[in-house]
């Protein structure tokens, strides 16, 4: 643990603010918002709000167990083609802490922690092998009219997107593997003031006799265009080579939301052709997991993958089997398949005598279609002992019918059979396979 993170430690002690505590001063006419127990916020300066248990906490875990997963998961993903490139999004305290009223300090927020604790994160998963880019100094560079990130919601607005995208862009160009990749001029127009749904501002609204500042931005519109040269060749400027796949984004609402136009200004500054899989409301795996279980990312992977998550998202919240599971999807090490017997109408099992299981080790369930979101493993021993795992996709996340099981927390001796119940009908195409040595090449 580091000195910033043992700092942020110490000052998650104050975090728990004393009701008694004055309001802030508001501008709005509002009351009763600090402390409800929906979406508590304070009010800063000009308009700009705050939420207490996100914007102003001073503790994001990053546990070295965790960036040692990123780390495989980065070098898994190399050996197989592509980049992994992780953009933190910071929390709006540390993208704005200009706008912070002094209030802030009263639970326990200290702007050069939070600008030390993000520093550091980006800087251990580098240090482990993933490329991060540093977007709290991008999007603190903004010299626009319009702020990076709404003044009653958490999320950026275009400009701010617009900084993110440069960064991530710098990013890829300094890597060595976008030389010969295929490149698109994108132009990015104007189009006019659009309004963004923001459930923050419509929660804080009701709290506030005066309205609110709008969550509105500029919206813009980047569409692929030839230059006189490639006119005169007759290239078709919408195709990509089959073979290469430039760049695919993940992530969570700032890059799903298309009033930001993230992804239209990534491919503009990257000139590089941009397939957006982000989902809103899926968390920090939601769709990361969504696209690396797909069969598209089997069939083609691209040269860079880019993660998008906030810093607030902690990776570790469900503990090491997401990673695990990425880490297995990654590679291509499901290669031994194991004959399966079908239990009933929904259950199918294979043996696992004769093989040698360890830690880094992962059974592959392929249920032939996209349909299912629940599969559960039963791993048996052969003294009868069965140990229960269960991976279920939630209804915003694809249903791609591929669940990868990391065996590290199935220690028994001499494990003898894997079964594994679908939450519908399985079919001829479901199969299990062992996936050996998921962590690569010299794990």
């Amino acid at each position: 643990m580091t000195a910033a993170f043992k700092f942020a430690a110490a000052l998650g002690l104050s975090l728990a603010v004393s009701p008694a505590l004055a309001q802030t001063a508001t501008n709005f006419d509002c009351t009763n918002y600090e402390f409800n127990t929906i979406l508590p916020a304070i009010e800063g300066k000009d308009g700009v709000f705050f939420r207490t248990f996100a914007d102003l906490r001073m503790q994001h875990p990053l546990d070295e167990r965790t960036v040692q997963m990123m780390g495989q998961l980065a070098k898994v993903l190399k050996e197989n083609g592509t980049t992994l490139v992780y953009v933190t999004i910071p929390s709006k305290s540390q993208v704005m802490p200009q706008y912070l009223p002094a209030h802030a300090a009263d639970y326990g927020f200290q702007p050069e922690v939070a600008d030390a604790i993000y520093t550091d994160f980006i800087t251990r998963l580098n240090q482990a092998g993933v490329e991060a880019t540093d977007m709290m100094t991008a999007l603190r560079t903004n010299k626009g009219g319009e702020r990076a990130l709404f003044g009653a919601d958490f999320h950026w607005t275009s400009q701010g997107a617009r900084l993110g995208a440069q960064a991530i862009a710098e990013t890829l160009k300094a890597d060595p593997d976008y030389a010969d990749l295929p490149k698109q001029t994108f132009v990015t127009t104007a189009i006019a003031p659009e309004v963004a749904f923001s459930g923050m501002r419509r929660t804080l609204q009701g709290y506030c006799e005066n309205s609110l500042p709008p969550t509105e931005t500029m919206a813009y519109r980047t569409e692929a265009t030839a230059s006189t040269d490639d006119a005169a060749a007759g290239l078709d400027i919408f195709a990509t080579p089959s073979d290469v796949l430039p760049a695919v984004l993940v992530g969570t609402s700032y890059s799903d939301s298309p009033i930001n136009n993230f992804a239209g200004f990534l491919a503009e500054y990257s000139q590089l052709e941009i397939v957006n899989y982000a989902i809103t409301g899926g968390n920090q795996f939601g769709s990361m997991t969504s696209y690396m279980t797909s069969d598209e990312f089997k069939a083609q992977r691209p040269r860079f993958l880019i993660w998008e998550n906030p810093i607030y998202n902690n990776l570790a919240q469900y503990g090491a089997a997401p990673m695990e599971e990425l880490i297995a999807a990654a590679g291509n090490s499901c290669t031994t398949n194991m004959p399966v017997t079908k239990i009933d109408a929904n259950t199918v099992e294979a043996s696992l005598e004769g093989i040698k299981l360890g830690a880094d080790d992962a059974i592959f369930a392929d249920f032939g279609a996209e349909g299912p979101r629940v599969a559960t493993f039963n791993i048996e021993a052969a003294d009868g002992l069965i140990r229960h795992s269960k991976i279920e996709r939630s209804t915003r996340l694809r249903a791609t019918g591929n669940f990868y099981l990391g065996l590290s927390a199935f220690t028994m001796p001499d494990i003898k059979k894997v079964t594994v119940h679908f939450d519908r009908p399985v079919t001829e195409a479901t199969t299990l396979s062992f996936c050996a040595n998921t962590k690569g090449d010299a794990s």
